[in-house]
């Protein structure tokens, strides 16, 4: 009979991190699909479970090695090829009935060995498909691993770009609002240039306006003293003020 260690696949000094693991790995292995394929997965899966109320308890797995030990040191027991001889000389059984219980006791002990070949073999394959379901395990874990890793780097990527796109804008934006200051001030100046120089052509035609009025009102001067002189001419030659 195989111990709880040798089915879930751990040596006798295996932490309770280690059967755990293996537990986690058998039950990963023995998935319902495969169960339902094959009636062997499921007695192993419950061989499994046995095997892990017996270990995970400190007290039942002090007894279960304290029967292993009693195992281990009790010697096998082994047929006494020579005790039907025995028996026959003192009790006179019949001849056919030692060899019968002779071929009784081989067939028991070929049938303990098979017994005991078959389930090395069944231990061997649930140790190699433990084995298999936990690099499976493990292929999985790196999978998850590989791919929450990628995510991160792709959410790192992402938030770097958008971090990269607000500055972007922050300074577009800062560009955009320089600039148009720079045309409201400039705006400015040439609104104010453009009124210093109307301000200025308005005082040119003013100038102009007034030196034509001086001009104007100097000929009308002139004229009336021309005027006036030829009144008083006219007066002294002639006596009168129109001739």
């Amino acid at each position: 009979m195989k111990s709880a260690y040798q089915v879930l696949g751990v040596p006798g000094n295996a932490t309770a991190a280690d059967i755990e693991e293996a537990v986690e790995r058998a039950r990963a292995f023995y998935t319902p699909q495969k169960m339902a394929e094959d009636s062997r997965f499921a007695e192993q899966l419950s061989e499994v479970n046995d095997a892990h109320k017996v270990l995970r308890d400190p007290e039942s797995r002090q007894a279960h090695d304290r029967k292993l030990a009693r195992q281990a040191s009790s010697p096998p027991s082994r047929p006494a090829p020579y005790a039907a001889t025995v028996v026959e000389r003192e009790s006179g059984m019949p001849r056919a009935l030692v060899i019968i219980g002779l071929l009784a006791i081989a067939l028991f002990a070929g049938g303990a060995y098979v017994q005991h070949r078959r389930q090395a073999a069944q231990a061997e394959i649930a140790a190699k498909q433990l084995e298999v379901a936990r690099q499976q395990a493990i292929a999985e874990a790196e999978s998850r691993q590989a791919a929450e890793q990628e995510a991160r780097e792709k959410a790192r990527r992402q938030a770097d770009q958008l971090a990269q796109d607000r500055a972007f804008r922050r300074e577009s934006d800062a560009a955009i609002a320089r600039a148009q200051n720079l045309q409201a001030r400039q705006d400015s100046l040439n609104a104010q240039q453009r009124a210093a120089e109307l301000r200025e052509e308005q005082r040119k035609a003013s100038e102009v306006r007034a030196d034509e009025q001086r001009r104007i009102n100097e000929s009308q001067r002139r004229v009336a003293a021309d005027r006036q002189r030829i009144r008083e001419l006219c007066y002294v030659n002639y006596r009168r003020y129109d001739c």
